[in-house]
């Protein structure tokens, strides 16, 4: 396929798969457990952009100069344009046919989540990351294809424009016209615990710590700022708890059985005081942690889930926060 390429066929590329897929790849050659499920390419929006010729609008309409008092009403203006485009029709039929197969090998019944994956994003030294769009627990092929667009549309919304003029002050200036975007389509993990795990603890700067944020249900809730998450330091060497702090975790996330999003409910009054983690599961992510920043030979971010009991390795990038020695 031309668009879209599965993950065991695929070898990194941040510029045909972005910085978040491109690490899903190295992910799987590292014998990780990732969710299974297929990239849509770069080239899927730039075909895109060249068949509705928003490149043309959009670099008319960002031409000029902007402030930050212009992002909304520029963020607006783009995002009308890329819904009144349509998705060119090969594009479609290929998404169609991976998204087929994928539910053939593990059953009608899952859902999947989508996530922006730009091209300057989650590079070694510098990261968009957070800054484009994922959308959990779409089950059609037309909510995909609706997720798929508000993917590319994210990469002009009003908070990764205010990025943009943010890394203007850094002379890390960034051409919107040169961004692309692909995008990630995935088994979604309807974890009962998850959370982020730093391979450095970015609270103090120590490269000999690792740092857990984690809660029950999705991860969303950890990302977004919804809860406050347990916090867990581990020394990395010998292997040890530093710190446990219990988060207050009031909420936890969890697909809408009813619908294509995810719902906030009241977390159990007996798992709130708990810490969502045992013994064996920090050990477990101890462990991935020392893999990774081995395979990638620096400090990571990594965000986890643990569905059934088993841990999944949901996406990699740099700790850009910390400080140079």
């Amino acid at each position: 396929m031309t668009y879209v390429e599965f993950f065991s066929n695929s070898k990194p590329n941040p510029n045909l798969f972005g910085g978040k897929g491109s690490n899903l790849i190295k992910l799987l050659k590292l014998g990780l457990n990732i969710p299974p499920g297929f990239i849509v390419n770069t080239e899927s929006y730039k075909k895109f952009l060249e068949d509705s010729h928003l490149k043309e609008q959009i670099f008319q309409i960002l031409s000029t100069e902007y402030e930050q008092k212009d992002v909304l009403a520029l963020s607006e203006k783009i995002k009308n344009l890329f819904q009144d485009s349509k998705i060119p029709q090969k594009i479609i039929n290929e998404i169609k046919e991976a998204y087929q197969i994928t539910r053939k090998k593990i059953g009608k019944k899952i859902s999947f989540s989508v996530r922006s994956s730009a091209n300057v994003e989650d590079l070694k030294d510098f990261s968009f990351a957070g800054q484009a769009e994922s959308f959990l627990n779409k089950k059609t092929l037309e909510e995909i294809l609706e997720s798929l667009k508000n993917c590319w549309i994210s990469l002009f919304s009003p908070r990764a424009l205010l990025y943009i003029l943010q890394t203007r002050k850094y002379n890390k200036e960034i051409s919107l016209i040169d961004l692309k975007m692909a995008v990630i389509i995935q088994k979604m993990v309807c974890s009962q615990i998850s959370g982020v795990l730093f391979t450095a603890n970015v609270l103090n700067n120590s490269q000999n710590q690792m740092l857990i944020n984690s809660t029950w249900g999705l991860g969303d809730t950890i990302t977004n700022g919804t809860i406050i998450p347990d916090l867990i330091v581990l020394n990395k060497e010998p292997f040890n708890i530093i710190k446990n702090v219990i988060g207050k975790k009031e909420k936890k996330s969890i697909p809408n059985p009813y619908g294509c999003s995810t719902i906030l409910i009241e977390t159990e009054q007996e798992l709130r005081d708990k810490c969502s983690l045992n013994d064996s599961q920090l050990r477990n992510l101890y462990d991935l942690g020392l893999k990774l920043e081995h395979g990638f030979h620096y400090p990571l971010d990594i965000e986890w889930a643990i569905e059934n009991k088993i841990l999944y390795t949901l996406q990699c990038r740099s700790i850009t926060t910390l400080r140079k020695r």
